[in-house]
């Protein structure tokens, strides 16, 4: 049978029924993916343990408790996880500020001048790619992503 004839793979299921730059968002996010599984291998560490390491890198020391609730996980599950991230020399445990009784995890200075050295090459390189676009096209593509991230957002189930 040739290849006309076959009919559209499965694959071709985005392609068929979504503009080409809502598929590019799509591969964006696949190649993003990709990245942090890289970034996991290449820190020793499995999806859930970079997830909490980020988590804290973005927002700060945070207690257990709420590093829990953003990664969706049990108090126990991320106490684990804290573990073995303190174990590879990724996070501490200090004492909160405030809360004689409570701890915060936070990343050590080692953890994030090498997630550093990794992740902001890629972002001066993604980054770049809007050189070639003039300002007017910039705010255009401004205002896409803005409405992509926000239909995202409404799209998330509630937890």
């Amino acid at each position: 049978m040739d290849q006309e004839s076959a009919g559209p793979e499965f694959g071709d299921a985005y392609r068929i029924v979504l503009r080409p730059q809502t598929v590019l968002v799509q591969q964006v996010i696949d190649l993003n993916k990709q990245f942090e599984s890289a970034t996991s291998r290449s820190l020793g560490l499995n999806a859930t343990d970079t997830a909490a390491l980020g988590e804290v890198m973005m927002k700060g020391p945070q207690s257990p408790t709420e590093l829990a609730r953003r990664l969706q996980v049990s108090t126990a599950a991320v106490t684990t996880v804290v573990d073995r991230l303190e174990a590879a020399g990724h996070v501490t445990r200090e004492q909160h500020p405030t809360d004689r009784r409570g701890i915060l995890v936070a990343p050590t200075n080692e953890s994030i001048a090498r997630a550093m050295r990794t992740l902001i090459p890629v972002a001066q390189a993604i980054d770049s790619a809007l050189d070639e676009f003039s300002e007017a096209e910039c705010d255009v593509i401004e205002r896409y992503l803005v409405a992509v991230t926000e239909r995202q957002q409404q799209a998330l189930p509630e937890s």
